[in-house]
């Protein structure tokens, strides 16, 4: 059986209500992902979107990372940092666009349909011995919000066990782990609509040097304005500057 299909068996859909419940549904998530990396010897990051925290649990695969496998650790970041900068820059940035059509393509997704679908990627990474190395990525969300939005995300991370030859890119693709349905990902198709046409025009002109004051006078609005769309770019693209916003936009199409 698929792991990850054994997996999301035991997190059948349910809206979490009350803080209770909430932090209940957390502790049998940790529980679970616990024995889980036991089983397939892979690292897993359980990311509560809610909180902005973290859990990182070891296998054995732990020893890729150089990693303690004796227990697991919590981080203040939904971004597991010392992982990512292993990755290799331009995959990393490639597992980015990747993630991002995923959270958006689940927006168009009924919630109970959500929890079937996950990621999956090969990624250049380094090594213990500082080379580096393909290894299987693999994403899907364990749990709903009470509001109906994503919440618990698990990332894992694994030997790459079949055989690949020189194929370009991560190799990015949806799946479906219920029927087997996958599709690659390449156009970004569920990030088209991702800016409204005012946050593509700023961030446009950010691209060729604008500042916030300038392009508040060019555009006729207020600076406040301009710093609120600026604001809202880096949320929905999901990086943290205006440099690393033009990339992402552009690698959609969206400029």
């Amino acid at each position: 059986m698929n792991p990850i299909s054994k997996l999301e068996d035991n997190f059948s859909f349910e809206c979490i209500d009350g803080l209770d419940a909430r932090r209940q549904s957390l502790e049998e998530a940790i529980t679970t992902l616990k024995e889980y990396v036991k089983i397939d010897h892979s690292v897993a990051v359980l990311s509560d979107l809610a909180d902005n925290k973290s859990y990182i649990f070891t296998g054995d695969f732990g020893r890729f990372f150089e990693m303690d496998i004796s227990g697991y650790l919590t981080i203040d970041s939904i971004w597991e940092e010392d992982i990512y900068q292993r990755i290799h820059p331009e995959d990393l940035f490639e597992r980015h666009l990747l993630e991002l059509e995923f959270f958006n393509f689940l927006k168009t997704v009924a919630p109970e349909e959500r929890l079937s679908y996950a990621t999956k990627c090969k990624i250049r990474t380094l090594n213990a011995k500082k080379e580096y190395q393909r290894i299987l990525h693999r994403s899907f969300y364990l749990k709903n919000s009470s509001e109906g939005g994503l919440w618990l995300e698990v990332c894992l991370y694994n030997y790459l066990f079949e055989k690949h030859g020189a194929a370009s890119g991560i190799d990015g693709k949806i799946v479906n782990t219920k029927t087997g349905e996958s599709f690659y990902v390449d156009t970004y198709i569920n990030c088209v609509n991702l800016l409204t046409l005012r946050e593509k025009e700023i961030l446009m002109l950010i691209s060729k040097g604008g500042i916030s004051k300038g392009i508040a006078d060019q555009l006729n609005i207020s600076i406040n304005t301009v710093n609120r769309h600026r604001q809202n770019i880096l949320e929905k693209l999901q990086v943290n500057n205006s440099i690393e916003a033009v990339r992402t936009a552009e690698a959609l199409n969206l400029l």
